[in-house]
């Protein structure tokens, strides 16, 4: 079937065009052309009446026609095939039937020799089909680049964000086993202060009642004396005379006896105040022996890859080995650096770092702005108050910097950040004189900062001693 109809489609096209006759006239060696092929093969005046002899474009047969008719059967036979190839070929023209031969430029569409006639491209630019795909290819080679550059980016993203997904996870459990380790903590000082406290009633409650007993013992020998002695006068009482008078001295002597009144000790009572009062304080107060608080802990979501945390996030250490980490935004990415967890807008504010035997740190404020990736030159232009030691020099990293002169090796630094006069003070706990002052901190809101290489000693934030202070409250 398909043999049938490309033998039809054969006979069907223009020898000259190649498309699927139009007008189409047969001359008389029997081959077929479109009038306006044939015309314009014949030149400027081939269908004119005082004309030359014309030819056949194939056999070079002399035509004897005076005037070129239309085959109407033709005709219609090249319609018909022309609304099959519009039905069934996809490399045909849907509107015209013809082959997709040419390439509209305004359109970016595939056109037929008709289309390029009709109003609708009639005024578009096109040229062949075969240099337009090898254009097209090469633009779309162009256009492809930046779209496989954005895939690798997708999929860079993509694998950070599974990253990411199972860090919350791996974040998720050691928390939570860390707070309820922590809990268990607080949990056995509760339960061992209670059984404290109730050791301690018990205790009262055994003594107290111990005292009561003995005195209630020693009450019961009085009670008998008292008792016999009035069950003996009654009796004397209802004798003779004079029996009653010979027995007489004796029984007025039992009278004589002084006896203490018995009385309540002071004290005897459970000190139920001494228990109950303010328990809940006393017991949190206690507390303070087992729970420390740190002014600032650092942002383990800052830190970068090369950090190790300790649980409380109070203790930094630079490590040789590079750690598994999702690239978040809040995390610096090359440089040893993370943040404190909470920032500050207002007020005072004071912090000290442990830097006993590190020889590479860097500590102080930072922007909250700051960018976390690449790496950074640490002056306040750029958004950073800080000092620091390297290669046994103390420096304030000022633009440029100041060398820091100091008596001795600090073994603690103190961070004082006044927010309300825009200036952070370092002091050495154990000098009089600070370290260093800046007087510019401008931005909205700044976090401790901690930076450090050394691999040997870590960096500690000390905790603070807590002083509670009751108020009183009148009506």
């Amino acid at each position: 079937m398909a043999s049938r109809e490309n033998t039809l489609e054969d006979e069907l096209c223009c020898p000259v065009c190649g498309h699927v006759l139009r007008q189409p006239v047969v001359l008389s060696c029997r081959h077929r052309f479109c009038k306006a092929c044939l015309e314009s093969s014949w030149g400027p005046d081939g269908g004119g009446a005082g004309a030359a002899a014309r030819e056949c474009p194939l056999c070079c047969r002399r035509c004897s026609l005076d005037q070129l008719v239309v085959s109407g059967v033709l005709e219609r036979a090249c319609e018909s095939l022309r609304a099959a190839r519009r039905l069934r070929d996809p490399r045909a023209c849907g509107e015209h039937g013809e082959g997709l031969t040419l390439f509209c430029l305004e359109d970016l569409l595939p056109v037929c020799v008709a289309c390029r006639a009709s109003p609708k491209h009639k005024a578009h630019r096109v040229y062949p089909l075969g240099e337009a795909a090898q254009d097209c290819q090469e633009e779309l080679k162009s256009a492809m680049v930046p779209l496989q550059e954005n895939l690798k980016l997708f999929d860079k993203a993509k694998l950070n964000y599974n990253l990411t997904a199972e860090h919350i996870k791996n974040q998720a459990r050691h928390t939570e086993r860390q707070i309820q380790e922590e809990f268990e903590k607080l949990h056995q000082f509760l339960r061992e202060e209670e059984e404290d406290r109730l050791n301690i009633l018990r205790q009262e409650e055994e003594q107290k009642s111990e005292m009561i007993k003995e005195k209630i013992g020693g009450m019961n020998g009085e009670i008998t004396y008292i008792s016999d002695s009035i069950t003996a006068i009654k009796q004397e009482l209802r004798s003779e005379d004079v029996a009653f008078l010979q027995n007489y001295k004796a029984t007025i002597k039992r009278t004589w006896c002084t006896l203490q009144d018995p009385e309540m000790i002071a004290g005897a009572l459970i000190d139920v105040a001494k228990h109950l009062g303010n328990l809940k304080y006393n017991v949190w107060e206690k507390m303070r022996q087992i729970v420390q608080y740190t002014p600032v802990t650092v942002d383990p979501n800052t830190a970068a890859d090369c950090f190790m945390v300790s649980e409380d996030l109070t203790v930094v250490q630079c490590h040789n080995q590079r750690f598994r980490l999702p690239d978040n935004v809040e995390r610096f990415d090359i440089s040893a650096e993370m943040l404190g967890s909470e920032g500050f807008r207002s007020g005072r504010h004071s912090w000290e770092v442990d830097v006993r035997d590190n020889t590479y740190w860097v500590i102080g404020v930072a922007r909250d702005s700051i960018n976390r990736k690449g790496k950074h030159v640490l002056t306040p232009a750029e958004g950073f108050w800080t000092i620091r030691l390297r290669n046994g020099e103390y420096k304030a990293c000022t633009a440029p910097w100041t060398s820091l002169n100091m008596s001795r090796d600090p073994e603690v630094v103190r961070i004082t950040l006044d927010m309300d006069r825009a200036k952070v003070t370092f002091h050495d706990p154990r000098e009089r004189m600070p370290l260093f002052t800046f007087n510019d901190i401008i931005s909205p809101r700044v976090f401790p900062y901690f930076c450090t290489a050394c691999k040997l000693h870590p960096l500690r934030i000390l905790p603070r001693r807590v002083i509670v202070t009751g108020e009183r409250y009148e009506a």
